[in-house]
Formats: structure tokens, sequence, C-alpha cells
């Protein structure tokens, strides 16, 4: 009796033991699961690699924990218990997280076999409608107009099974992007820097946007193919679905559309290292190469130009007998001639030229709302009266698409002359001015955001050559048919001459603007524009001072060397300055001889002139990355 006694205990103890044991295995299991990198980043945790969860998302709903902001397992464990309720709902956790529980019944097959399967009909009506196959991401050329469409823009376009090239207008989009609410430009420019606005998902038709970007914003649009498989854009579509009705913090240079694109991509192939390759910024072009430099991602690209782009190309197709016809027939005040003393062929050309001018116009509200369409339908029905085919030119198709551009980040290292030898370092944060090299970067366009230069002397003395907080350059070249606004803005620390002759260098800082004209002549464009600037630093006698004047310059390519781009650069600026009523006369040269597409050599050359006179010279090898 006592040996059964004994027996028995031992049995109750081995028993309590291997529940214990099973037990703590299960929660093993269960703190492993909730440190994937996959769980993280359904999470929308940006670093999920560095041992420390944080999701991105702000809003309360997302998280079935109280802790699911900070705490992944116990998100993790309240998903698999809310997962195994018997609801069916359009509003249950099961429905509403799919790619959460998709992954998570992966995973551990045990707990879904005790889960119900859910209806979802909202799901399973919106899935059957999008009935995608492929995903296709579009990248919209930079739009300097406003801040935060400056580097460009990207989205993922959901192609359907049935869809063909002629029908990829009626595909849907996804979209990220910053919910505004303001008009004002400083305003709107620092809270999209410091996380000031909403970024949320979106789902809208394809030529919604290709309307927005194409013709009302005349951004060209590369569409890149995704070689991703049905199945793979069935998680990235699942993972929208979780993200679709939540909000996070978006910053125009890092949490922006193009990171948030790389989140989805990564969902829909487990495995891909992207927002992690951007931990400090994403500009856009960057992330479309790192997307495309995944083994075998690219299917095919196809290029689709903006209006103004195909305005451009029929306005450089036109003979200048037609291009001066298509003038009187957009103007208003002028009635619509009967005859034109042209072939029928170019009265077609100037027709179509015309109509497709004054649309954009009218699209741009730069014509009267009331009276443009009456001209319109007029130039519409004289066109139809002319028995010729479409006389529209599709425009050559540029020899790099942004994907082929050099790194948006840059560092250099050289040296320099101006009072004193110095060795020069600096460093670019983005984007792109007019020495770096041209391929894949919208032409006449400059953005430098967050640049510095130091200065090192024979002593080892360290001073600020430059440091820039933003430049920003907008050369439109001018045609017979459109005269579009040159503009320059920037925002910087200078060193520059002080207002009198024994007052030496000085660095100062620098508001600087100003607006005009530009013209190609030949494979040169040039600009000339109203310019002043504001200075204030202790190299002034007063402190400050405002220079009142005019910007000019050329820019353009000279033949390649060894299959790599050289660039040059000419300015002069004089201006008028108050309070010291004194002139100030820069020149500034450069020439930048590519090395390889992502590194190059840069010689620059300054001088300015008042009651002193500086001359800078500096070589320097950069590298973009």
């Amino acid at each position: 009796m006592l040996h059964l006694k004994a027996l028995l205990r031992q049995g109750f103890f081995l028993s309590v033991m291997c529940i214990t044991s099973t037990l703590a295995l299960a929660e093993s299991d269960t703190a492993k699961l909730a440190q994937d990198p996959y769980w993280l980043r359904l999470l929308q945790d940006p670093s999920p690699d560095d041992g420390h969860y944080s999701s991105l998302i702000s809003t309360r709903d997302f998280f079935l924990s109280p802790a699911g902001s900070y705490d992944s397992e116990a998100e993790l464990i309240a998903s698999q218990a809310a997962f195994a309720n018997i609801s069916s709902d359009d509003n249950s956790p099961a429905c509403r997280f799919p790619a959460r529980r998709a992954w998570l019944a992966e995973q551990r097959p045990d707990w879904a076999a005790q889960w119900p399967t859910p209806a979802c009909p909202a799901l399973k009506r919106w899935l059957d409608a999008i009935d995608a196959e492929q995903a296709t991401l579009v990248f919209a050329s930079d739009y300097l107009n406003n801040p935060s469409s400056m580097f460009g823009h990207t989205l993922l376009r959901i192609d359907a099974k049935t869809q063909t090239d002629d029908t990829r207008l009626l595909a849907y989009a996804v979209n990220y992007s910053a919910q505004t609410n303001t008009s004002n430009g400083l305003e709107f420019a620092i809270k999209g820097l410091t996380g000031g606005y909403p970024g949320r998902f979106s789902l809208l038709p394809y030529y919604e946007k290709v309307k927005e970007y194409n013709d009302w914003e005349s951004r060209d649009l590369w569409e890149y193919e995704l070689n991703l498989t049905p199945a793979e854009v069935h998680r990235l579509l699942l993972s929208y679905w979780d993200w679709r009705d939540t909000t996070a913090p978006y910053y125009f240079l890092s949490k922006n559309c193009s990171y948030a694109l790389l989140g989805l991509l990564e969902m829909a192939r487990p495995g891909l290292q992207l927002q992690n390759q951007f931990p400090a910024q994403a500009i856009p072009t960057d992330t479309l190469r790192t997307v495309l430099a995944q083994p075998h991602m690219l299917k095919r690209m196809t290029w689709r130009p903006a209006s103004g782009t195909r305005r451009q190309a029929a306005i450089q197709r036109n003979p200048g007998a037609v291009n001066r016809v298509v003038k009187t027939l957009i103007d208003l005040d002028s009635p619509l001639p009967e005859h034109l003393r042209l072939p029928l062929e170019q009265q077609a050309q100037a027709f179509e030229t015309a109509y497709d001018e004054l649309y954009a116009r009218y699209l741009a509200r730069q014509v009267p709302k009331d009276s443009t369409p009456l001209r319109l339908r007029s130039l519409l029905t004289a066109r139809s009266q002319i028995d010729m085919p479409d006389q529209r030119v599709v425009p050559a198709q540029p020899a790099a698409d942004p994907s082929m551009g050099h790194g948006t980040a840059r560092w250099g290292i050289g040296a320099g002359r101006d009072d004193e030898s110095v060795a020069l370092l600096s460093y670019r944060g983005a984007y792109h001015d007019w020495l770096d090299p041209q391929a894949g970067y919208r032409e006449g366009a400059r953005i430098d955001f967050l640049t510095g230069t130091l200065r090192i002397n024979k002593h080892g003395d360290i001073g600020l050559q430059e440091a820039t907080v933003v430049a920003i350059d907008s050369l439109a070249p001018a045609t017979v048919l459109q005269q579009p606004l040159s503009w320059s803005l920037r925002v910087s620390a200078d060193h520059v001459l002080g207002d009198r002759r024994d007052a030496g260098s000085h660095t100062v800082a620098v508001v600087e603007g100003g607006a005009g004209m530009s013209t190609r002549l030949g494979q040169t464009l040039c600009h000339a524009q109203y310019h002043n600037d504001i200075r204030g630093g202790q190299g002034l006698s007063k402190g400050w001072e405002i220079g009142v004047g005019a910007r000019t310059g050329c820019l353009g390519a000279l033949p390649s060397v060894r299959g790599q781009e050289a660039r040059w650069l000419l300015e002069f600026r004089p201006l008028y300055r108050w309070p010291s009523q004194q002139w100030t006369q820069t020149a500034s040269a450069g020439l930048q001889l590519g090395i390889t597409p992502q590194s190059a050599l840069r010689l620059n050359w300054q001088a300015e002139w008042r009651e002193a006179n500086q001359h800078t010279l500096s070589l320097s090898w950069l590298r973009y990355f």
C-alpha cells in the first residue's frame, strides 16, 4: 500500500513537472515569435532588428493589447486570444487584421486549428473587386512647388488579372501621404519636417493620380512592374487592409511615402530588408534604386510622359509658322481664323497643339473659367473638319530613367585657396545640383538640402566654409508658347567678404532668392533673374545688409570622357547693398568630370569684389551614395 502511494505521489510530481515545462516552453515560443522581424514589421516597428520594439502607428484601435504599442509579446498574446473568438463580423479582430492572422496561422498551426474561420464579407468583396495579380511601383518626378513632393513621389499600382496595357488606368493605386490642413507654406514645411502631420494609406483609382501628376502638375510617371507572385501581392493587400485606418507621424525626409511603401513590399516578400537601409532619410529615388536592386525584382519599365512633356515635344516638332498660328488660336481676345494658310497636315498640328496648350492653361486656372470652354469646343470643331489622322507626337523617352541616377547624398574631400590654403571636407544630405550627373534627373532643377563644407588651415584650425539649410532652383526654359517662371531660394551661412576694406572674410547668415526667365541655346540652358539677399553677421559694420540686383548664368554638358558625363556652370551676380551703399559683384564657375557613375572630380572658382576682393579656388573628389 505504501509502495502504491509512493508511486502515485511520484506520478503526480512528474505530471506537474511536465505541465510546467510545457507551459514554460510555450511561453518561450511565444516570446521568440513576438521578436520575429516579420511580426514586428506587421506592427510597424521601424527598426525590428535593434532589440527594442516601438510601433510608428499612433492609432490606438490598431492595438488589441493596452501595451501593444511598446510590448510586442503582449500584442501577440492578445491577438491569439482575439482570433479564437467565434465572431466573424467585419469589425472582429480576425477580419480587421487578416495579415496578422494569416502569418500567425502559418507560424502556429496548432493555434490556427482552434480558431474559427471568419467570413469577413467586406474583405472578400474588396479583394474580389481588385482581383490583383501583380504590382507596379510608380515614380512621379519632382514637383518643386510642393515641399512634400520636391524629391519626387512613389506609389504602388495594383494590376488586376484581366487588365491589359490599354486598361492600366482602371487599376487601383496604393498611396501614402500626409494629411494636411493648411495653405501656409511656412507652417506646411515646419510641420512636414518635424512630423506634425499624420500619414495615412489610401486606395484610389490610378487614373486619378495620373490626372493629378501627369496633367495638373506636369510630372512624368515612371512605372516599374515588379516581379511579385500573386501570393506576394495578396500578402501586400492584406497588410494594407491591416494598416488602412491607421495614422503615423509623417516626415517629409524620412517616414514618408517611399518609406511606407517599402514596408508594404517587405510584407509581400518576407526576408526583404528595405526600411532599415534608410534610418535617417528616405529620398524616393534612393528607395526606388534599392527596390530595383533586389534580385529579379524588375519585370519591365514603362514611361508615361506628362502633359507638359508632350506639349513641349509638339512645340519643338512644329515649324515656326505653325507655332505662330497656335499663339493666335489660344488668344481668347482674338477671333478664331476662318482659314489657315497652312498645308492640311500643319493645320491639324496647329489645332491639336492649340487645344492641348489652352486646356493645360484652363486646368492651371491661368485663363478665364467662363470663356475658355467655348474656345476649346471651337478648336475641336475646327480640327474635326480636317481629314487627317492624329498628328500628336510621342516624346522620345529619356535615355536614363530615375533609377539610373546618382545617389542623392554626397560627401567630398578636397583642397582650396582663398586668403590661405585649406583642406575641405563636404557633405550633402540630399539631392541634386547643376554640376551633378544629369542622368535620371530633371534638367534645370536643383535641390540642395543640409549641405556643409568645413575648412581646415595649415595650423589645424577648423572653420565653416559654407552651410546650406536648403537651396532650390527651378529653371524652366521659355518657348514661343510657354513662358514659365524660373525662380530660386536659398537659406545658408557663407564665408564672404565684409563691407570694409579691412574687414577680411567672415561667415554670415544669408537668405536669398529671385525670379526671372530661362532659355535654351542649343544644348546650353541660360537664365536671367531679379535677385536679392539679406545678410547678417559680425563681419558687417551694421551687423546686417540687403542686396538688390541680378543673377545670370549658363550651364550645360561637355562631351563625355570615357563614358562619364562632364558638366559646367558659369554665373555672375551684381548686387547693390544697403546700408553700405556699395556694389558687390560675384562671379563663379564650376566644372565636374565624372570618374564613375557614383564619383566625380569637381573644380570650383569664385571671385567677389567690393571694397576688397577675394578669389577662391577648390578641387574636390566627390562620392555619391
